[in-house]
């Protein structure tokens, strides 16, 4: 098994979370404003402080996945919770070593954000989203068959379904914005904080 490809040499190359908005083409505009407006509850903040060891987080992702705008700037909040934690983002596209090194892991999934100990060896991983908006994402597709219609269809090109499934996409990615702050937000701190060994 390779070991983990981010050490204290190349980890000066990832961005930071105002580098990565300020790098984005792709819904930079709706990430500065979800960052700008998530926060942590007293509670989850004083867990997140009671960790005592230094912790790197290291998030591989790309500007335009949709998990990554939903969940990035949590993970973001908790690293800005907590003085002993850092968060880089590495580019997936930037990086090929990281994503061998997920792919040998078998994690094709973006966000995939890794905590890592002082000494860059990885304490765990967490993947894409929340176990909650898994389920929520497969009751609503449940619910739209004809985006796998339109996906389907070979009398379109590739161009003819994007621009069918443009509307379809906008209209879920204001409802994924809901479920995150009915309930989802919380689900993805709760399980950073089980993979950190954090009381909330």
């Amino acid at each position: 098994m390779s070991s983990y490809p981010i050490d204290s040499t190349n980890w000066r190359y990832g961005l930071s979370m105002p580098e990565f908005i300020e790098s984005m083409g792709q819904h930079q505009q709706a990430m500065r404003s979800r960052y700008s407006r998530i926060r942590l509850s007293p509670v989850e903040c004083e867990g997140f402080t009671r960790l005592k060891k230094r912790i790197s987080i290291a998030v591989m992702t790309e500007e335009w996945c949709t998990d990554c705008l939903m969940n990035l700037p949590v993970i973001a909040r908790i690293a800005d919770a907590a003085s002993q934690m850092e968060l880089k983002i590495f580019i997936r596209k930037d990086w090929p070593d990281l994503r061998a090194y997920y792919t040998e892991q078998n994690i094709p999934s973006i966000p995939v954000a890794t905590f890592l100990d002082e000494n860059f060896e990885v304490l765990s991983t967490w993947i894409e989203r929340p176990q909650a908006a898994h389920r929520r994402l497969q009751a609503w597709k449940a619910a739209h068959p004809e985006v796998e219609e339109i996906r389907r269809r070979s009398d379109l090109t590739s161009e003819e379904k994007k621009l069918l499934l443009k509307e379809i996409n906008e209209r879920l990615l204001v409802e994924m914005e809901s479920w995150y702050d009915n309930g989802l937000q919380s689900e993805t701190i709760g399980e950073v904080a089980d993979l950190l060994g954090v009381k909330l």
